[in-house]
């Protein structure tokens, strides 16, 4: 059966956004439902990069990323988050990227790698 956990004031100020804290039901020792919701906030966080700072090459690999991998559904899972996180990388490596969405980058690079080593274990 599915929990309810609330965020704490130090998570919040830490910035544990991106954790399990939905209530969720358990299939197979890992919860689904809960990762697809962490997958749509990547998804609201990676929309971040379209913003007219950003060069247009820039904001098309983002989208890009999230339309035809991290929320392709088609896609078995670790397929969409290892994708994503190589064009995640692209996008961190690349010249033109405003040094202020450097650490954006990692941040959302960190969620996925933690996702996808949840849904190994799995």
């Amino acid at each position: 059966m599915g929990r309810v956990a609330w965020l704490s004031a130090d998570e919040v100020r830490r910035g544990d956004v991106l954790k399990e804290h939905s209530p969720v039901a358990t299939n197979g020792g890992i919860e689904l439902t809960d990762i697809e919701a962490r997958i749509q906030q990547i998804a609201q966080v990676l929309a971040q990069l379209d913003d007219s700072q950003v060069p247009r090459n820039i904001r098309a690999s983002a989208k890009e990323s999230v339309d035809q991998w991290l929320l392709n559904t088609d896609k078995d899972m670790d397929v969409r988050l290892g994708m994503t996180a190589s064009k995640l990388d692209e996008i961190f490596n690349d010249t033109n990227l405003p040094i202020h969405y450097g650490p954006l980058c990692l941040q959302i690079q960190t969620a996925l790698e933690t996702l996808m080593s949840e849904v190994k274990r799995s």
